[in-house]
């Protein structure tokens, strides 16, 4: 299986993160911040020591959206010296799967608070599909960790390790925060999966009812569910569902683009379930 990165979305993803980030950022040169240099070398030396040649990481700075540091991209046929964010965009197979991953990046930050926040934690862990330079797509873990943290509690520069696992074939991405308190890693990773149903409209085209039927579509295990039974569970009309099902599948296509892999309503749920976006 291969992909190629659509240069446009790439670029227009890109510019959408310079907005995210000069909205989360207003005044940047302001940020007093608190991880010394030599903490961050000590780690750094420690990563170029332990990595494995199925592993490969770097630094960004986030303000910025510039990789600093990168080390080990020549295992997927990339040049470290040379590597940049915008092609690390380009390697996420699809549009869709790229704005998903996108937005959860984008989750990470909203929802780490300053009180949990510390040099390397919490850690945002999610199965991302990478394209090499030879068009093969890997499976990796990713893991996401602060690498420069403002006293004011916003991460500024965060570290992304992979491990490179196996051939892609269409895994979900299971996002989870990992290694912080059991209660405070129930709470964000629920809230992370909850995301996406309270998104603004401009982000987020599903309407509240139609999130409901996608959730109850989500929610069965029957491929052919009783059109009247799921209207009665939705508490809408028979000819309204019929209505929701074109919606739902015509706004997954304009979200996500023509080539998400779903024929119906059905679909999309089962899709954004696996994508860890439902709950």
């Amino acid at each position: 299986m291969s992909y190629t990165g659509d240069k446009s979305n790439v670029e227009q993803e890109f510019q959408q993160l310079k907005t995210f980030v000069s909205n989360l950022f207003p005044a940047s040169k302001n940020l007093v911040l608190k991880v010394t240099r030599e903490r961050q070398q000590q780690e750094l030396d420690t990563l170029r020591i332990g990595r494995r040649p199925e592993q490969f990481f770097f630094i960004v700075d986030f303000i910025n959206l510039s990789i600093v540091e990168a080390v080990g991209l020549e295992e997927i046929g990339f040049n470290s010296e040379r590597f940049s964010f915008r092609q690390y965009l380009a390697t996420i197979p699809g549009g869709s799967m790229r704005q998903f991953i996108t937005l959860l990046g984008k989750q990470t930050f909203i929802l780490s608070h300053q009180a949990i926040l510390s040099f390397l934690k919490p850690q945002f862990v999610a199965n991302v599909p990478i394209t090499c330079a030879d068009g093969r797509v890997l499976l990796t873990k990713r893991t996401i960790s602060p690498w420069q943290i403002s006293e004011s509690g916003l991460i500024t520069a965060y570290l992304s390790e992979f491990i490179i696992l196996k051939t892609y074939e269409d895994e979900p991405i299971n996002p989870r925060f990992v290694h912080l308190d059991p209660a405070i890693e129930m709470a964000l990773n629920r809230m992370a999966s909850r995301t996406f149903a309270t998104l603004p409209k401009q982000n987020n085209l599903f309407t509240p009812k139609e999130i409901i039927l996608i959730k109850l579509y989500a929610e069965t295990s029957e491929a052919n569910v009783n059109a009247n039974v799921l209207a009665k569970q939705a508490e809408i009309a028979l000819s309204t569902l019929h209505s929701y099902n074109k919606s739902i599948l015509m706004k997954a296509k304009e979200m996500f683009g023509e080539a998400l892999p779903t024929k119906t309503a059905r679909d999309v749920a089962i899709y954004l379930k696996k994508c860890g976006l439902l709950g």
